[in-house]
């Protein structure tokens, strides 16, 4: 089975190769920004051959643990599209995900090294594993002090899909509080993202938590998070 894995992994970074281009290249390092290893790789494709590779894996019956197996060995070089093609694939099965695999992806989370991978691993793979297991909510606290900042906007961005249904608000306003006076740039827009979908169902709360504590938040995380208030709430807290 190692053979087999080892395989499927090699031809999934042969596909991804095969469809890199310099211009769409040239166009990543200008949209994500900072050091970043790419291929040049159109999302379309990527998500084309996370489709394929879902079918084919389901067709030879390989559970959750085999396919995160491959996932890994396209995770750990730490290139853009092969990391992006192991969460969409992983993301295929995210109904088998169980709260055993909260550690394993912990550990992928120390290695982000942009907000691409970060907002990623968090839409495909812990988002709906914290739906499922809403108890592990509580692991994303000790994230809200990591010396690394991809960590600390998980810790917020991972919500984002609890939040936008409307469930666990409080935990999702408590993160808010602890990454409030958190000023890199990539974090405060986390926090005005996770407030931004809490005022989808709950406009008045994220407008009276905006208000309460206007002076400890950033203007861009303010910003961020009343794009979709009503426009009276939005502009009580925009005057403010």
């Amino acid at each position: 089975m190692a053979r087999k894995i080892e395989h499927n992994a090699r031809r999934l970074k042969r596909l991804l190769r095969e469809a890199a281009d310099p211009e769409t290249r040239e166009g990543q390092l200008r949209y994500v920004k900072g050091p970043l290893r790419s291929l040049g790789v159109k999302a379309a494709d990527i998500h084309r051959t996370a489709s394929a590779a879902a079918r084919e894996y389901r067709g030879a019956r390989l559970d959750l643990d085999q396919v995160i197996q491959i996932a890994d060995r396209l995770w750990k070089p730490g290139i853009l599209e092969e990391r992006a093609l192991a969460v969409l694939i992983v993301g295929k099965f995210k109904r088998h995900l169980e709260r055993r695999h909260w550690d394993h992806f912990d550990a992928w989370v120390d290695s982000l090294s942009n907000w691409a991978e970060t907002d990623g691993i968090c839409g495909e793979i812990l988002g709906p594993l914290l739906t499922k297991q809403p108890g592990l909510v509580k692991r994303l606290k000790p994230w809200t002090r990591s010396q690394l900042r991809w960590r600390r906007r998980a810790a917020a961005v991972a919500l984002v899909h609890i939040a936008r249904r409307g469930e666990l608000h409080h935990v999702a306003f408590e993160i808010c509080d602890r990454l409030a006076g958190d000023r890199d740039d990539m974090v405060e827009k986390a926090v005005g993202w996770l407030l931004k979908e809490i005022s989808r169902t709950q406009p008045g709360a994220v407008a009276d938590y905006l208000l309460d504590n206007i002076d400890g938040l950033s203007r861009t995380t303010v910003r961020y998070a009343c794009e979709k208030l009503p426009a009276k709430l939005r502009a009580r807290v925009m005057a403010a």
